[in-house]
């Protein structure tokens, strides 16, 4: 029986182009990788930021820090300090803070009132302060007890780790994933089963850590894990179920099949999961689960490299449709890859990318879902994608709605619809039922880079800014390899009044996005509304030239136009970007950046076109 330490291959690492086309001279140089950036500027007196901090913390924010480790990691990131700073003014080691952060270490009370709340600037913040102390007693008090906190875990949850290559030939890798994705597909489509998606159950591939953490890190109760072997046509794949609680394997089964059974083999798998954690499977669910698979398996292979890709957007992209176009001419028939193509020409379209006109890239992504629904209605892929398109093109609120109920009926688990879903209500102005579910699709994909990223953005346009920089620090350790951290700590630290933090951050985002507009456009308007109208004024150039060679969202230029106090041009380049069904247009209502133009009227002529105004 296998132990619950996996060792896996590791998984592909994404090359980031560091092509920054703007001038940036104004700002400090700084290198392109999180590793490397200075988060807190040295200029900065007093181991302090040099923004705003009389905004008292969030209570929503304090009431989920259950932990003096976590509290304290907060609180340092707020004061603006690196580890290595907080050591030095308290008179630790890096390993030290390191340990107490991670609860390693039992703090001690003198010391923690002494010297850390001075320096963590907890003067105007009784509350936290108080919080802080008494976590740090709480602590001591259970670690003698020998008592631990208690998370909460739903039941039935499961996540599926990537199936183990264990063949002599590395190209069966896909294959390993094909069944992983299969089994994680059939079980989404079970009502009342949490299961994780599978961005973040493959994230553990090639990672040394044990079931029970893995549990805990995805919050689920069960752990799936396997192995293939294949010589010639002959399939042997291993499955086992583990309690992610205590790491016992409760059912191992394994089958000895031919290549053209693979299918067959999943179903099996599924049936054995649903009968062991004793899940109520009802008739429609069955028939969903067990749907016969048409596909080949060489094209369901770039599937699964397509969506690989589009989860590394916008980078990805374009080999992401390189692969969804390939599978689809192995197999013309195959629904899905339809589906992911037209999520690619959706993404391309929209705010996420904007890199293609969004006329020609959602007649695209209409193509492609309609003929992913004639041949398969009950993907609910598609009728997301559909919605997403209704969402950012056609701004038909009502029909938009309709579409994402009917996609969730389809696949309730389906964590890319409950992400969509709540742009759309951010747009429509519902901030608590968006947060909702965007809270929801967290949970289906916790670890996943851009649902983390959408979070901060959720919290960005319902102007929660504090909750928005707390988790951008939280998505930079998951994925410190990736511009879309450094993009949000800009907006929000922008809007805080912390100028050097949110320059130093979105010049990072310009370097690590490569040729990604609206970087630069947030860019613009920081240095326009702090009066380096110069070098706004060279943003604006930069991006009208390169306007007359590519597709620049007008939406983008008119960003930078806002801060430079242009209202005439600001508005001319939104009613270019209405002419052009820019996605953006979609949150013109809760765009802070906007303020400055709410109240004009030709403004408000646009929200009335647009519909987000009766």
């Amino acid at each position: 029986m296998r132990s619950s330490v996996r060792r896996i291959e590791p998984r592909l690492q994404m090359k980031v182009a560091a092509r920054p086309r703007l001038n940036l001279t104004f700002l400090a140089k700084s290198s392109p990788t999180r590793k490397n950036t200075l988060r807190s500027v040295e200029s900065e007196k007093n181991l302090g930021w040099t923004g705003n901090m009389d905004a008292s913390i969030p209570s929503e924010i304090l009431d989920k820090l259950t932990t003096f480790g976590e509290l304290l990691r907060y609180l340092r990131r707020r004061a603006g300090l690196t580890q290595t700073q907080l050591s030095i003014a308290v008179g630790y080691s890096d390993a030290q803070i390191s340990r107490l952060e991670q609860n390693l270490r039992l703090p001690n009370l003198a010391t923690v009132q002494a010297r850390f709340l001075p320096v963590l600037r907890l003067k105007n913040e009784p509350v936290a302060r108080e919080r802080l102390l008494h976590l740090a007693q709480q602590q001591r008090i259970d670690t003698y007890m020998g008592t631990e906190p208690r998370s909460s875990v739903r039941t039935p949850s499961i996540a599926v780790l990537p199936f183990v290559n264990i063949s002599n030939d590395a190209g069966n890798d896909y294959l390993c994933d094909g069944l992983s994705e299969e089994l994680i597909n059939a079980l989404t489509q079970i009502k009342g089963f949490f299961v994780v998606a599978r961005g973040s159950a493959f994230s553990f591939r090639g990672k040394e850590i044990d079931v029970r953490e893995i549990g805990r890190l995805l919050n689920v109760d069960t752990i799936l894990e396997g192995s293939i072997q294949k010589v010639g046509d002959r399939l042997r794949v291993t499955a086992q179920l583990i309690d992610a609680g205590n790491g016992f394997h409760f059912w191992s089964e394994r089958f000895d099949r031919r290549m053209t059974d693979i299918f067959a083999i999943q179903d099996e798998i599924t049936l054995s999961i649903v009968k062991q954690l004793k899940v109520e499977l009802l008739g429609k669910e069955r028939v969903a689960v067990l749907a016969k698979k048409h596909e080949s398996l060489e094209s369901y292979n770039l599937y699964l490299k397509g969506r690989f890709y589009w989860a590394q957007r916008p980078q990805g992209i374009a080999k992401a449709i390189e692969s969804f176009e390939q599978a689809i001419e192995k197999d013309s028939t195959f629904a899905r890859a339809r589906a992911g193509l037209a999520d690619c020409y959706a993404t391309l379209g929209s705010w996420e990318n904007g890199t293609l006109r969004p006329i020609e890239a959602m007649a695209k992504a209409k193509e492609a879902a309609t003929k992913a629904l004639e041949l398969d209605n009950r993907l609910a892929e598609a009728h997301t994608t559909l919605a997403y398109r209704t969402t950012h093109h056609d701004w038909d609120w009502g029909i938009a709605d309709a579409q994402f109920k009917r996609a969730f009926e389809l696949n309730p688990n389906y964590a890319v619809c409950h992400h969509w879903y709540s742009h759309f209500l951010t747009a429509v102005g519902r901030a608590e039922e968006s947060l909702s579910a965007s809270k929801r699709c967290l949970e289906l994909d916790p670890l996943d880079l851009v649902i983390n990223c959408h979070m901060a953005w959720h919290y960005q346009f319902a102007r929660q800014y504090e909750q928005a920089v707390e988790q951008c620090w939280k998505t930079s350790e998951l994925h410190p390899n990736s511009f879309w951290p450094a993009y949000f700590f800009g907006l929000a630290f922008e809007q805080q009044g912390q100028i050097d933090r949110a320059a130093e951050e979105l010049q990072i985002a310009v370097k690590m996005s490569g040729d990604v507009t609206f970087a630069s456009a947030a860019l613009g308007h920081l240095q326009a509304t702090v009066g380096k109208t110069a070098e706004a004024r060279a943003v604006f150039n930069e991006l009208s030239a390169r306007s007359k060679l590519v597709y620049v969202p007008a939406y983008d230029i008119a960003l930078v136009c806002v801060g430079l106090g242009w209202k005439d041009q600001a508005l001319e380049n939104l009613s270019r970007a209405y002419q052009e069904r820019s996605g953006w247009m979609t949150y013109l209502n809760v765009d802070p950046r906007l303020d400055p133009l709410r109240s004009d009227p030709r403004f408000i002529d646009l929200l009335h076109r647009i519909r987000l105004v009766s």
